[in-house]
This record gives structure tokens, C-alpha cells and sequence, in this order.
């Protein structure tokens, strides 16, 4: 009985540890994330990692690799770190640090516990490319800027090329975007940090047309250089331009490069905006409005829209149209200082369809409508009282779930076996 007793207990602990393994959630896995900040013009980085498992009590390192297979020969202290986040810190004052970002454009970030000698993050690939607008340290120039030879603000500061590792190149491209233009007008007047334009610029690199610097140099026993493409800024044409700012590697990687160059002129004041007294649509359709300026070359042509119901109809930024249910609704569109506005009476009407549904009904007016056929086709729907895929809070699925309910179902069926063969 006792042996009986015994074996009983280690089919129902295999059971529980069966099941405990299935349920509890493997930590081991959890999601890493990183964000980057550039510092301006240096090359140097601040990394964020988050969903970390850290112990604050110990300390913790780590190394910068150019590929995910390379050996860290140089571990560096994590100064700022939590129970889950690590902040690390990649400056191009430290030779090591500098020749990685030098070369790469990935990078390969390792976190190891020093305190028991752990790697506690593999490899994790980092971004080592530095943001077009922050290659150099002057993010906007006055077209007609004046580069002297000798004096203050005489060169565009590059830092980690310098003549002796690259050749310096550059060329023009005008910015018809009217997004990135009335952005620039933006932050211009209220004397913002044009550096927020970098995620609305251009990232498509120019292929040829090339030229030279005129002036190229280094600073004396220094890694940065410093110049000007020409004497004085010349842009083709009026308007918004890239000054396309390009630096050829010596056994080092290409780094590439803008500096816009403002051409724009004076500030065209906007007089008036007009739009069509009234438009139609149709439910399940869309309609775009398009607002005339006056004058057609006003400077700032920034609008917003609104609509007086939008239980009828909403308007997005662009001026597109949704309609929600039969009705009206005044659209308008307002400049961005306020002053100006128009607007426009739309209508949304009934679809085709639903004309013809009324149509039809009109038409079988007064007669009997035959009622006692049923559509006797079943079709399956979902339960919204189910829950589908992974279970909530476990992470079992379904087909786990099904695996763990034989696993049970096989223990209590040998177990009797097991009984009944002892009986014999």
C-alpha cells in the first residue's frame, strides 16, 4: 500500500512541475528596446536600453564590437542603470569608441554583470550613422554666406574627417517639398532648433555630380577638419536647397551629409483662401477639397480644417473628406495665423444601393411579402465570450492547453492500469 501510496505521489508532482513549466513566463525572453540621441556634430551617442533584468546592487559593463561575432576587448563602466534600463554613453573621444564609428554604419552593442562575470545582453546591433543634418556643426546657411580665410565662423567644422582619412565633395539640391519648406518657415520664425526637421528630410543620397572643396584642412593633431565648399554660398536659384556635403573614406567608411541653404527671399503675405461654396458625397466615398490662395505664391500656405458636425462628416489636414451619415455639414479652412477662412457647405447623401433598396420597397408597396422562408444554412460566428490564441496572462495556447489536458488524461489512465495489474 505504501509503495502504491508512493508512486501516486510522483506521478501527481510530475504532473504539477509538467504543468508549472508550461505556465510560468520565460523572463529570459523578454522584449530588449534601445533609443538614440546624437549628440551634434561630434559623432559621440547616448544609447537608452530598456526591458533589461538588472541587479542594482551589482555593477555592470560593456563592450562595442563591429560585428556580432567579434570578441569585446574593452569593457567600459555603465554609469546610469536600473533594475530594467541601462544608459550608455558611446563618445568619440575614446580611441576604441571612434575607430568602431569610424567604420560601421552597425554597430554591436554587449552588457555584462561584472560582479559575477555574466553576459547578461548578447550582442544587440545599434545605429552608428550619423544623422545628415549633424555631420557638420552649422545645420542652416544664408545663401550669400561668406566664408573669410581668417576670422570667426571662417569654416564648416567636420568632426572625425579631416584631409589626411578623406576627400571632401558637395553639390546642390533644391527642396520642392512644400512640407519641409513650410516646416522651415516655421521653426525659422519663432526661432526654433531646425535640427527637428531631420525625420521630415530627404534621405536619398545624389549618385554623381560631385565637386571639390575649395578648402579643405585639419586641425594639428586632431581628427576633425574644416572648410567650405566655396568662398561664398551661392545657391542656383531661389528657393530652399541641400547643400549635399560628402567625404570619401580612406580605409574608413563614406560619410555623407546636408547644410541647407536659404534662398527663400522675403515673406509674400497671404491675402485671402477661397474654396467652392458647396460639394456633395456619397456615404462610402470620399471627397477632397482644394483651397485657392491669394496670392498663389504667398509664402506660408499652412491651413487646418474642421468640420461644424462631424457626426455627419470629418475633414482631415489634407482637406479629405469622410462621410459618417446622411446629412450636412460646414467644412472650413482656416490659415495659420487665424486671419483668413473659408467655407464650404458639403452634403452627404445616400449610397446607390440604398437608393435602390427604396426604390424597390416603393415599388412591392401593398403587397404580401412572403415571410415563412428561412435561410436554414448555418454559419459558424465567432463567441465573443472565447478567447482565441494565447490564453490571457499565461502564454499557453490552445494546442498547449490540449497537450496539457492528455498529459493529465494519460497520468490517471496508467495509474489505474497500474492498479489493476497489481490486483491480478
Amino acid at each position: 500500500m505504501t509503495r502504491e501510496k508512493n508512486i501516486t505521489k510522483i506521478i501527481i508532482m510530475i504532473l504539477i512541475v509538467s504543468i508549472l513549466l508550461l505556465l510560468v513566463p520565460n523572463v529570459s525572453k523578454a522584449t530588449v528596446g534601445v533609443t538614440r540621441n546624437v549628440y551634434s556634430n561630434n559623432g559621440s551617442m547616448k544609447f537608452n536600453f530598456t526591458g533589461l533584468a538588472l541587479d542594482t546592487t551589482h555593477d555592470y559593463e560593456y563592450g562595442l564590437t563591429k560585428t556580432a561575432t567579434t570578441q569585446v576587448e574593452n569593457w567600459y563602466s555603465i554609469m546610469q542603470f536600473t533594475a530594467t534600463t541601462a544608459t550608455i554613453d558611446l563618445m568619440t573621444t575614446n580611441n576604441e569608441i571612434r575607430e568602431v564609428i569610424n567604420v560601421v554604419d552597425t554597430g554591436y552593442i554587449t552588457i555584462r554583470d561584472k560582479t559575477i562575470s555574466k553576459i547578461v545582453l548578447e550582442p544587440y546591433s545599434v545605429d552608428l550613422k550619423i544623422p545628415y543634418l549633424k555631420v557638420n556643426n552649422c545645420p542652416v546657411i544664408s545663401n550669400g554666406k561668406d566664408f573669410p580665410i581668417i576670422g570667426k565662423n571662417s569654416s564648416i567644422d567636420i568632426k572625425l574627417r579631416n584631409p589626411k582619412n578623406s576627400e571632401a565633395y558637395y553639390q546642390y539640391e533644391k527642396i520642392t517639398d512644400e512640407n519641409v519648406i513650410n516646416k522651415y518657415r516655421e521653426i525659422k520664425a519663432k526661432n526654433g532648433d531646425f535640427y527637428e526637421l531631420q525625420n521630415i528630410l530627404k534621405d536619398t543620397i545624389p549618385t554623381s555630380n560631385w565637386t571639390t572643396w575649395s578648402y579643405w584642412i585639419g586641425e594639428y593633431g586632431s581628427e576633425n577638419g574644416g572648410g567650405y565648399p566655396t568662398e561664398i554660398i551661392q545657391a542656383p536659384d531661389t528657393g530652399l536647397y541641400y547643400l549635399w556635403v560628402y567625404f570619401s573614406g580612406k580605409n574608413i567608411k563614406d560619410i555623407y551629409g546636408y547644410i541647407l541653404v536659404d534662398n527663400l527671399g522675403a515673406d509674400i503675405a497671404l491675402e485671402g483662401i477661397s474654396l467652392q461654396k458647396t460639394a456633395t458625397v456619397q456615404l462610402g466615398k470620399t471627397l477632397t477639397l482644394t483651397p485657392t490662395f491669394s496670392p498663389s505664391n504667398a509664402t506660408n500656405k499652412i491651413v487646418t480644417w474642421s468640420s461644424s458636425d462631424e457626426s455627419v462628416a470629418t475633414v482631415d489636414n489634407a482637406g479629405k473628406i469622410t462621410p459618417k451619415k446622411v446629412g450636412s455639414t460646414i467644412i472650413t479652412v482656416t490659415s495659420q495665423d487665424g486671419s483668413k477662412k473659408a467655407t464650404c457647405t458639403v452634403t452627404v447623401t445616400a449610397t446607390s444601393s440604398d437608393t435602390d433598396n427604396t426604390n424597390n420597397k416603393d415599388k412591392t408597396n401593398g403587397q404580401k411579402t412572403d415571410t415563412t422562408k428561412t435561410n436554414t444554412t448555418s454559419t459558424k460566428t465567432d463567441d465573443p465570450t472565447t478567447a482565441k490564441g494565447i490564453l490571457p496572462k499565461t502564454g499557453v495556447g490552445t494546442g498547449m492547453l490540449i497537450f496539457m489536458i492528455c498529459l493529465i488524461g494519460g497520468g490517471v489512465y496508467f495509474y489505474s492500469k497500474y492498479k489493476k495489474l497489481k490486483g491480478i
